[in-house]
């Protein structure tokens, strides 16, 4: 095997590959928002101006705690596992 830059070769992106270039996640943020906006709205407010480039796990892990408390309780219970579960498979360790 050579390695030489004739065998390499550069391939341009598209808009839309630049668009889901996120935090080294491969995430789709407007859906997110979109879907967690009816949960908590204040935590989306909040974060609504964070460049997703720039979301790391920690960041993620502080938006879910955030929202998880908004929600109460009692529907945090039901969405601690998929939200964490989400966060893991994105930012995997």
């Amino acid at each position: 095997m050579t390695n030489s830059a004739s065998d390499r070769s550069a391939s341009p992106f598209s808009a839309i590959d630049l668009g889901r270039v996120t935090g080294g996640a491969n995430l789709d943020f407007a859906a997110i928002r979109q879907q967690a906006q009816g949960y908590c709205p204040a935590t989306v407010a909040r974060y609504g101006n964070v460049n997703p480039a720039s979301v790391t796990r920690p960041v993620a892990q502080r938006m879910a705690s955030d929202c998880l408390t908004e929600m109460g309780p009692f529907k945090a219970a039901f969405a601690r596992g998929p939200i964490q579960s989400a966060i893991d498979h994105a930012f995997p360790r």
